[in-house]
């Protein structure tokens, strides 16, 4: 199935399912609707970003969270989380989840579960979707997507800023960076 003709749950503003819809109708029309990321570190506190391969609809070129992608019908966003660790990463564990990102134009419309992961598992990143991943220290993440040397996604964004949110404020679930 090509990507545009995927179909997503479209949800309210309370993030009830109300329909499904084909992916690019929803991009076109800004319906919410459900995506996970999950942030991977490994044991020396680095994170895990991607490159985005250019073929993507959306910040192609871009760096992005560890894995995103959207909720199929009839799945949790765990589920979700669990299925692109596994198709973009070749990864699997456990997650634990950190927080939920309401729908806004910030996040393309979507509800977004962001989890975490601490592994020291190889990643396997899908060529398809891909173009290169690399662990970061997240001072040196920040400092190039700041200063503009890394064209980063608004997830990549949203979710590190989540993440040091929650670890500011002793919430984070996380694994102790």
């Amino acid at each position: 199935m090509e990507e545009a003709d995927e179909v997503f749950p479209v949800v309210d503003e309370s993030d009830v399912a109300v329909g499904t819809e084909r992916r690019k109708v929803v991009h076109e029309r800004g319906l919410r609707h459900r995506s996970a990321h999950v942030l991977v570190f490994n044991t020396a506190g680095e994170l895990l970003v991607q490159l985005r391969a250019a073929s993507k609809d959306t910040y192609p070129l871009h760096w992005d969270v560890s894995v995103g992608g959207h909720v199929c019908p009839g799945e949790t966003y765990e589920q979700a989380a669990r299925r692109e660790l596994q198709e973009e990463l070749g990864l699997a564990g456990e997650i634990r989840f950190l927080r939920k990102i309401p729908a806004s134009q910030r996040t393309g419309w979507e509800f977004v579960a962001v989890y975490v992961m601490t592994t020291n598992q190889t990643p396997r990143p899908n060529a398809h979707e891909i173009v290169e991943c690399r662990f970061m220290a997240l001072s040196g993440l920040l400092a190039e997507i700041r200063c503009s040397r890394l064209p980063a996604t608004p997830a990549l964004e949203n979710a590190l800023s989540l993440y040091l949110d929650a670890k500011e404020s002793g919430h984070g679930q996380g694994s102790g960076q």
